[in-house]
């Protein structure tokens, strides 16, 4: 009944029906009325009040269930049906509308005859409890009270529909939380002898600590903390530490509880008036000296949330309070009884403590009003002894409120009336304080010590109330003001204090400020060194206190969710064997008559998320970073580097993040975004056939779709809608299942058409996502998370199972820990597409992963790329496709990724239009003749030799420059500036060089089957690169990844260029790394722009942010990549950078030169030391993959014999073949044919006229556009005329 009857909240007959039963009455007897009437009830329960034969207790929960049924449906705007299952006349006046199109309102009108019909059921209800001995028994049994209150807690509280499941769950976590938020008392520190000066300390809004005002001690921002910037004030490290300390005593775990609903009905009210009785008469009752009826009430929290429980908690307290001081003021006589004051002292206990442990949001005041009102009245009347126990208890708990009540004044920011008024409020009822029955003496020195601190305010209206208060104290308190002033302190007079305080009455308010700052020393000293102690011993054993009560309550509340769940899981039992059989009916015809409208639904739905896409992608393009509507940059916003390329695949562009919360920094992502897969692109003609039919007869259909289907919106949309979708009885029925094909298609423009697909994985970094490639007439698409199956269908790349999928990635993430499958609750855009016309392709190259020829790597016009993988046998087939779309390109066999291996060793091969058409023998004679920079051959190198941005374990790689990073001026002309080029960095030094050559030596005498090598580690790896660039976005994502989620200690990270260099070349026998172009271009990545928190080293304390650069560059990374870039183009790298390139692209790579020139890795990490089809066993192709994708790849070596040095730069102008203009402007002549830059641009210039002018001409029309005189030239002659030269 109690499951079933709540949906029939709305008959007032069941109501009545149901409180006589529960009286005990013959329901025979009682006549019911077509129209309700209390008045009706009340006679007859008058009438018939001694025929009652018993209690039937089993019926309060049904009735509390339907009050409960009956507020939650007023709650909501719109009447369900289910409530209202037909219009009677005796019912409450609800009605259903007649039109199916549209639901009724439920008016205001009505909504008051309903909730002043159930309060006065519950008024009816409170006044028998009050009169009814076996009532009241009955109420207050804990079940019986867990259901009444359970009717108020979901009024009250946001949120509702905790298990008790998973508040047990739960309550491990709030335990933790507590001794985690709780800091160690050895974090306290001894206060510092220090004098303190009013101008820096005092109450005033200019000397706020904002760091202790940013969050309230309570952890839920309300004004029952005891938090303050004077715990104590000498020393910050100690005040900060003892104010945590009393932070972590409250029990809630949430910095922001969300606040009680706002309620004002007559239900709501007559709920809360009936339980604030229960608890009132608790107080009253004399023979109940526990207040057991009042614990009952506070035990009775349904399953929900700590914080909510807390919250409902205050909420009571709060009433309950409001109530006490009402009836106390008009009734004072129950004070003057030892039992009810013993319980009002009680009831003041547990106030005072609910307040300190967050417990009773606002409640300071109250309890404050509460109990000076209490001890106002008692004091009054003189009374007896035997009271004094328990006013001794009131005391104790008003003190600790006045003391709150300080500390949040303290906090408060700049509140400097509010903290004046409670000051004056303390003098009002000084008689209450100053009490000779108030004998407590730790109180009194804490109240001294915070006076103490308003004296020295810069603010005179807290001096002057603050002296108010000193002079009430010393006048009515001075044998205690004595014992608290008058202590042994090394070096200070107390008596001196004692006698200043005392004179106070004598002196005037100058003279008294006068002396406090001559005694500054000595006052500072015994109170903010003596006295604060007593303060912070307040603050610890308040803690001690919140700490063992919390355990208690979470062990009592374990304790009877356990017993909730018993009688929850009995309950489930029976009303399951129930329903299972009343609705196998009803769902027939529910699975019967949805599907009748699926196709309809899927539709709409598809339609609907068309439109949605759509306006999301123009509204993006509007209000995109410079766009029309574009945003302005945010000084705080976070940045992520932009993989566009620019001039020499430098990527400099920054991306601001838009919405933060999508990235984490702390946590390890859960699941793998994709992986690689099969492809199957001689299964396209479904896909073929349905883009042609689809576009043929939906044109609207064809532009990106990327969102996924929401269940919610769908059965919304099906219960709204039901009455036209059934008028298509005859329509077809169709799965409802979406059709990923039709997905798929709708992200290919119009008119466009799909020629080929194959399964990829595009790898970025260090992730790998799978999706298609669709080759279209028109564009090349790359889409995310769908895999096309041999039979042509398209799915979700999670429905495939792992055996078709790539195997090589799945082990790759099943080594790291990562899941395959789709995670829960993902969301977002989970098919992203991006896409190309084809005339955008720029070139595509061949490429290796794990150094298997499965990759290649699209480049586009606006310098986006793409790393994809697929099936190894399909590689050169796409490939041969993707090329042939290429607008200018050599022959395939002659790209740089086109031939074997042994065709980058000769001249045959081509670079294409990414580094211009030319041979790499051409590339090295441009760069012999320094037509090219260092740095542009280094990168031509990088990308011949496989290594791509890609690929973090395969990312370019360069070299370190420099050995001085500690002077004030960078000398290039000096040799000692450069690091020697000729060696790898692990025979910079002779020591280091004979540590590894005599590993070396050992590993070969071990018999080892592993070839022997010089080092433990590589030069480049995934690691190092998102090291260096760990400030940066993406690459902090990558590394907290390879870190399991967190950043590694303070001390390993890279923070100074210097001791990077001094690591790798001398210090650290593991560390033989070099550098990345970033350090030759990128001056961001040295910044902690995105303020990440990499912690604190252990043995300096240093805080790790911005990288630490050398003297030489000033501070400034533009300086340091400005002359770091000098430095690699300076004469010296160029004589010697030849020795390098040796190493790791030439001669000395492999074979005896590498063994001599110190320079043999792990055998792994070089190409075609191992061929990973050919493993078997999974345990050993799990453990090579991991080797090679973890320790590092060697780049394809580039040069069989030692590779020629650069030839010296001529300054003789004649030999160089040009002349500073400058200097020689008498060598300039007019051309014949005049000088047009670009060569077969619109305009033109000539120079050689009378007036020493330089011309710009319009081709077209031969008039002068621009004509500037001599000095203007040489500007103009210098920076334009060379590179007009060669363009011509």
């Amino acid at each position: 009944m109690q499951k079933l009857l709540p949906q029939y909240w709305n008959l007032a007959q069941l109501h009545e029906t149901l409180f006589l039963m529960m009286l005990g009455m013959d329901m025979a007897d009682y006549p019911l009325q077509d129209r309700f009437d209390i008045t009706h009830l009340y006679q007859f329960l008058e009438e018939n009040n001694k025929v009652r034969k018993g209690l039937v207790s089993d019926i309060l929960p049904i009735m509390t269930a339907m009050w409960n049924e009956g507020r939650k449906v007023l709650e909501m705007p719109i009447i369900d049906h289910q409530y209202v299952s037909r219009t009677r006349s005796n019912s409450i006046n609800v009605r259903q509308s007649e039109e199916r199109q549209t639901k009724d309102v439920i008016s205001v009108a009505s909504k008051n005859n309903i909730h002043s019909t159930l309060g006065l059921f519950i008024k009816l209800f409170g006044e028998i409890y009050a009169t009814k001995s076996d009532v009241r028994d009955a109420c207050n049994k804990q079940e019986t009270m867990d259901s009444i209150v359970q009717s108020v807690f979901s009024i009250v509280c946001t949120t509702y529909g905790m298990t008790a499941e998973d508040e047990m769950d739960s309550k491990d976590t709030v335990l933790t939380n507590f001794e985690l938020d709780n800091p160690s008392p050895s974090d306290t520190v001894s206060p510092i002898g220090t004098p303190i000066e009013r101008t820096s300390n005092s109450i005033d809004a200019a000397s706020l600590d904002s760091s202790i005002i940013a969050g309230s001690i309570l952890k839920r921002g309300n004004s029952s903390s005891i938090m303050t910037r004077t715990s104590p004030m000498v020393s910050s490290n100690r005040g900060t530490s003892f104010s945590n300390k009393l932070r972590s005593a409250s029990w809630s775990q949430n910095n922001s509880i969300s606040t009680i609903k706002s309620q004002d009905d007559y239900t709501l009210n007559s709920l809360i008036e009936f339980i604030v009785n229960i608890c009132i008469k608790s107080l009253y009752d004399t023979s109940n000296k526990n207040l057991n009826d009042f614990n009952i009430v506070m035990a009775a929290f349904p399953p929900s949330s700590h914080d909510q429980q807390l919250l409902f908690e205050g909420y009571l307290m709060t009433h309950i309070s409001q109530t006490l001081k009402c009836e106390f003021q008009l009734e004072t006589k129950p004070l003057f009884d030892q039992r009810t004051l013993s319980n009002v002292a009680k009831f003041a206990q547990v106030s005072a403590d609910a307040v300190i442990q967050g417990r009773f949001k606002g409640g300071t005041e109250q309890t404050y009003d509460l109990l000076a009102t209490v001890l106002e009245i008692v004091l009054a009347n003189d009374p007896p002894r035997a009271l004094d126990q328990s006013i001794g208890l009131i005391y104790s708990s008003l003190n600790k409120m006045i003391l709150v009540k300080i500390a949040n004044l303290e906090q408060d920011e700049g509140d400097i009336q509010r903290l004046i008024a409670f000051l004056d409020y303390c003098i009002h009822h000084q008689k209450v304080i100053l009490s000779e029955k108030n004998n407590d003496i730790d109180f009194l020195k804490c109240f001294c010590y915070h006076l103490y601190r308003y004296l020295t305010s810069n603010n005179e209206s807290v001096q002057e109330s603050a002296v108010n208060i000193w002079k009430l104290i010393v006048l009515q308190k001075p044998d205690s003001v004595s014992s608290v002033l008058k202590v042994k302190l090394k070096g200070v007079e107390t008596d001196e204090i004692v006698k200043g305080f005392q004179s106070m009455f004598e002196m005037d308010v100058e003279s008294f400020y006068r002396w406090l700052d001559t005694c500054q020393f000595e006052l500072n000293v015994l109170f903010n060194e003596h006295l604060s102690k007593t303060w912070e011993n307040f603050i610890l054993q308040e803690y001690k206190n919140s700490r063992e009560a919390l355990r208690i309550y979470v062990t009592k509340r374990i304790n009877k969710l356990k017993k909730i769940q018993k009688r929850v899981q009995y309950e489930h039992e029976v009303i399951s064997n129930y329903t299972t059989k009343t609705l196998t009916w009803s769902q027939s015809i529910h699975e019967l008559e949805l599907n009748r409208f699926t196709k309809a639904l899927q539709d709409f739905d598809g339609h609907e998320n068309f439109i949605q896409s759509e306006w999301k992608r123009i509204s993006d393009d509007l209000f995109r970073e410079r766009a029309l509507w574009g945003p302005e940059v945010d000084a705080n916003a976070k940045w992520r580097l932009d993989y566009t390329e620019g001039p020499n695949r430098m990527r400099k562009r920054l991306q601001s993040i838009a919405d933060t919360r999508n990235y984490t920094y702390l946590s390890k992502q859960s699941s793998l975004s994709s992986g690689s897969t099969t492809a199957a692109p001689s299964t396209i003609t479904n896909l073929k056939s349905d883009v042609e039919s689809e576009l043929a007869n939906n044109p609207s259909m064809t532009t990106k779709d990327n969102e996924e289907e929401n269940p919610s919106e769908q059965d919304n949309f099906a219960s709204e809608d039901n009455s036209d979708l059934k008028e298509n009885d005859d329509e077809e029925e169709i799965s409802y299942e979406e059709d990923k094909n039709r997905k798929v298609l709708r992200l290919v423009e119009h008119g466009d058409m799909v020629l080929d697909v194959y399964n990829i994985s595009q790898i970025s970094g260090l992730d790998a996502c799978e999706g298609l490639l669709l080759l279209c007439k028109n564009n090349i698409y790359l889409i995310d998370n769908f895999f096309q199956r041999s039979d042509g269908e398209v799915v979700e790349i999670w429905d495939v199972p792992n055996e078709e999928r790539d195997q090589y990635l799945i082990l790759l993430a099943q080594a790291a820990g990562m899941e395959i499958e789709r995670a829960d609750g993902s969301s977002g855009d989970l098919h992203k597409c991006r896409k190309w016309a084809t005339a955008d392709l720029r070139d595509v190259f061949k490429r290796r992963f794990l150094f298997r020829d499965v990759a290649l790597e699209i480049f586009f016009t606006d310098g986006q790329n793409a790393l994809i993988t697929l099936k190894k046998s399909e590689r050169d087939e796409l490939y041969s496709k993707l090329v042939n779309r290429v607008a200018v390109h050599e022959e395939s066999g002659e790209t740089i990724f086109g031939g074997e291996k042994e065709t980058y060793t000769s001249s045959s091969f081509k670079l294409s239009s990414i580094f211009g058409t030319s041979t790499l023998i051409e590339l090295t004679h441009r760069w012999e003749r320094r037509e090219l920079t260092n740095f542009q051959y280094l990168m031509y190198l990088n990308a011949i030799a496989g290594r791509s941005y890609n690929d973090l374990t395969q990312y370019p790689v360069f070299p370190w420059i420099l050995a001085d990073y500690e002077s004030d001026e960078l000398d290039l002309t000096n040799p000692e500036t450069f690091r020697d080029l000729s060696k790898p960095m692990g025979a910079q030094t002779q020591e280091r060089k004979e540590e590894f050559e005599d590993r070396y030596k050992q590993w070969g005498e071990t018999g080892d089957p592993t070839p022997p090598f010089h080092y433990g580690t590589h030069y480049s790896s995934a690691m190092i690169v998102c090291s260096f660039l760990i400030r940066l976005e993406p690459f902090t994502q990558h590394y907290l990844n390879l870190q399991g989620g967190t950043f590694d200690h303070a001390d390993r990270l890279f923070d100074s260029i210097a001791r990077a260099w001094d690591s790798a070349s001398e210090k650290n026998p593991g560390d033989v790394r070099e550098l990345i172009p970033e350090f030759f271009y990128l001056p961001e990545f040295l910044t902690n722009a995105n303020n990440f928190d990499f912690g604190v080293k252990q043995g300096t304390g240093e805080t790790i942010d911005s990288i630490i650069l050398p003297p030489w560059a000033c501070g400034d990374p533009k300086m340091f990549i400005q002359r770091h870039r000098e430095a690699l183009e300076s004469d010296y790298v160029s004589k010697n950078l030849h020795h390098w390139i040796d190493l790791i692209f030439g001669y000395k790579q492999q074979g005896q030169p590498a063994i001599d020139s110190l320079n043999v890795f792990h055998y792994l990490s070089y190409e075609g030391a191992v061929d990973l089809d050919e493993i078997t066993d999974t345990v050993e192709k799990t453990a090579t993959i991991g080797i090679i994708n973890n320790f590092g790849q060697t780049p394809r070596q580039l040069f069989k014999k030692p590779h020629p040095r650069r030839i010296p730069e001529q300054k003789d102008p004649v030999i160089a073949g040009y002349y500073v203009f400058q200097e020689h402007i008498d060598k300039l002549m007019q051309s014949i044919k005049p000088l047009r830059v670009p060569s077969d641009g619109s305009r033109y210039i000539e120079w050689g006229f009378s007036d020493n002018s330089v011309r710009l001409f319009a081709t077209d029309t031969g008039k002068v556009i621009l004509n500037k005189t001599y000095l203007i030239r040489i500007y103009i002659l210098n920076n334009i005329c060379q590179l007009a030269v060669e363009c011509i």
